[in-house]
């Protein structure tokens, strides 16, 4: 048994050594009023908050998208039920998102820090080759029904703009090694701009997703999902993770 009670606590018998249990009753200290420094309004002790945007039904409108192609630089495919970005000799074609954030549930506060935000897209089609999708923040309003080669908002240079000014990017195709090489749910971290666009200092237009190197001699192509499949399991979505700070 212990014998003597030394700086508040057991000690053990004399040469025999301490239990780890008596060792660390021994350099534990307890300071009366510790607790009352933990500040529960800091964002370690806030719950951290998730809204899921996902584009269903077909025909919601919170969340709309479309892909422009550059062959048919005229036409508006905003009613097709698949989105392309494609790399080619004259036939490059590009996706254009957005999701309205206003309609999250509850209502993300423009004070609040945004941890987390990804793009969730389903690809279907991949490229025999690994390529690298850029996505860039949206400047400029475009609609669904609308948008065309021609009119998109970063206009019909390819390779514009350039890849540095992108917003994040993932890669995809079939080769081993590369990033999302089978059918599935492809991911692009966009924290930064929805926090802007939480906080109001940039405009939600969406994003513009497009090849990394347009222009290639061989045409690489990967297809994803679009909301009009109708397909909830494949839907486009944006995830954001916040915490709300008294």
């Amino acid at each position: 048994p212990a014998r003597s009670l030394q700086g508040g606590a057991l000690g053990p018998p004399s040469g025999r050594a301490a239990s780890p249990r008596a060792a660390l009753q021994a350099s534990t200290r307890v300071v009366p009023g510790a607790p009352a420094n933990l500040s529960l309004t800091s964002p370690n002790f806030t719950p951290h908050r998730t809204c899921t945007l996902t584009a269903t039904p077909p025909t919601t409108t919170p969340v709309i998208d479309t892909t422009v192609r550059q062959g048919t630089a005229t036409t508006n495919f905003g009613a097709l039920t698949t989105l392309t970005v494609s790399s080619g000799a004259g036939i490059n074609q590009r996706i254009y998102v957005k999701f309205d954030l206003t309609t999250c549930v509850p209502t993300i506060p423009s004070t609040a820090i945004v941890r987390l935000a990804t793009l969730r897209i389903y690809v279907t089609a991949l490229p025999a080759a690994c390529r690298t999708v850029d996505i860039f923040k949206v400047t400029a309003a475009w609609t669904e029904a609308a948008i065309t080669w021609n009119n998109q908002p970063f206009g019909a240079t390819i390779n514009n703009p350039a890849s540095g000014t992108r917003s994040g990017t993932f890669n995809v195709g079939t080769p081993v090694g590369c990033q999302n090489l089978a059918v599935g749910y492809v991911t692009g971290t966009l924290t930064s701009d929805v926090a802007t666009f939480v906080a109001g200092t940039s405009t939600n237009f969406g994003w513009m997703l497009r090849d990394d190197v347009e222009g290639s001699a061989t045409t690489r192509t990967s297809t994803y999902s679009a909301k009009e499949l109708g397909t909830v399991a494949q839907e486009p979505q944006l995830v954001v993770t916040y915490v709300t700070v008294p």
